[in-house]
């Protein structure tokens, strides 16, 4: 019993221990407190983090934004420094191919003089003989003849010493036209010359001016400048690769025709000349031939009657509207197509005509509308130069401002290195 009763008073003791206990917890609360001071410390930590993780984001866009801005500006530096490399390179081998053309023309020309020349000495000599022998050289011969047989010989003879005469003198005459011709062709190609040494010179000092701009704005300059000069090798040589294709293929095109013109030529004599012997007029010289089709395009005249052919209404419409200021002046600078226009604000100014809206440069009108081969170029289409643009009327040929002596013209379309084939209207 005793042993019981201890047992309790044991158990009571150590239940009011730990109610004291709970009680003085429950008192002082020290470990709800530590839990929130724990979250709260938490908290602001994760808050801090979060923090630096978006200005880190931040950090790395505009990091980021500072790589496509760097990568854009060396991507347009090369662009840029192609274009302007290629530009000029191309135009050395138009002025070294101009000069090359430049002596030939005036080695053509000078052959062309000393045989109009000859021919006229020769001319003059005979008419002298025909003067003073008058036509009784003819007449004794007349009266000479024996038989019907014999005076129909006889005649045959003078008909065929006044056919001589009259050949000769339309060789001549052709002779001098070919003179003339290769006068003009020899000028057009002396102006042209200059005018793409000057556009050579303002490319040059575009170029130096963008290099020294850019090399101040680049630390790595010198690297960027090497490959745009070895992209702009590779663009040149597709360039020249392309326009000698375009070259031989007009070649071809120029003999095929000069060899129907001729054929025509020869049945045009003979029937002249059949119809001369038929009216018993074979003496006159009178007669007249056209000018070889092959000479270069006269220049300088106002109200020009050539016209476009091929491609769209609109396209011949276009160009035929161009035609009308064939020469009016050439002013660098200039944008009105009577008191003066450079080449891209002739064709700027064209197209305004008819509602279109063309960037004011050359280059820019480069990159106007959307390219189309030379083979399938209609009339109004932009042919590109180095630094010059033309305007496209069909057969080979386009109207453009050329240069200050030349003004408005029409040209063969491959006088120079083709760049590019635009083409504006749909």
């Amino acid at each position: 019993m005793c042993r019981k009763r201890g047992n309790r008073k044991f158990t009571s003791e150590i239940r009011l221990a730990l109610c004291a206990v709970l009680a003085c917890a429950l008192a002082a609360q020290p470990l709800p407190a530590l839990a929130t001071s724990n979250r709260q410390q938490m908290e602001q930590e994760r808050d801090k983090a979060q923090q630096g993780l978006n200005e880190a984001n931040e950090d790395a866009r505009e990091a980021q934004e500072n790589i496509d801005q760097a990568q854009g500006v060396v991507s347009g530096l090369n662009e840029e420094l192609t274009d302007l490399l290629a530009e000029l390179a191309l135009l050395e081998a138009d002025i070294d191919a101009k000069e090359i053309q430049i002596a030939q023309a005036q080695e053509d020309y000078e052959a062309a003089k000393a045989r109009e020349q000859e021919q006229y000495e020769d001319m003059k000599k005979r008419i002298k003989y025909m003067y003073e022998k008058g036509d009784t050289e003819f007449l004794d011969v007349l009266l000479k003849v024996r038989s019907m047989s014999e005076l129909l010989n006889k005649s045959e003879y003078i008909e065929n010493i006044y056919r001589y005469d009259r050949t000769k003198l339309l060789e001549y005459q052709e002779t001098k036209q070919q003179v003339q011709e290769y006068q003009v062709q020899l000028d057009n190609e002396m102006n042209e010359m200059e005018g793409m040494k000057l556009e050579y010179q303002e490319h040059q000092a575009n170029l130096e001016s963008t290099i020294a701009q850019k090399r101040r704005e680049i630390a790595n300059f010198d690297a960027q400048l090497a490959q745009a000069k070895a992209a702009a090798e590779q663009y040149k040589a597709t360039i020249t690769k392309k326009n000698e294709e375009i070259r031989k293929a007009e070649e071809e095109e120029r003999r095929r025709q000069e060899e129907e013109r001729r054929r025509q030529e020869e049945e045009r004599r003979k029937q002249e000349e059949a119809a001369l012997a038929a009216s018993g007029q074979g003496g006159s010289s009178s007669g007249s031939r056209t000018s070889s089709s092959s000479g270069p395009v006269s220049t300088r005249k106002t109200g020009t009657t050539i016209k476009s052919s091929g491609g769209t209404a609109l396209g011949r419409e276009i160009a035929d509207y161009a035609l009308q200021f064939v020469g009016y002046p050439y002013v660098y600078g200039g944008t009105s197509l009577t008191n003066g226009t450079d080449c891209s604000g002739f064709t700027m100014r064209v197209y305004e005509h008819f509602g279109y809206s063309l960037p004011r440069t050359s280059a820019d009108q480069r990159s106007a509308g959307y390219g189309v081969d030379y083979s399938d170029a209609q009339p109004g289409d932009l042919i590109c130069y180095p630094g010059h643009v033309a305007l496209y009327i069909g057969n080979g040929q386009i109207v453009h401002a050329s240069n200050a002596k030349n003004g408005i013209m029409v040209s063969s379309a491959t006088y120079r290195s083709i760049m590019a084939v635009r083409r504006i209207i749909q």
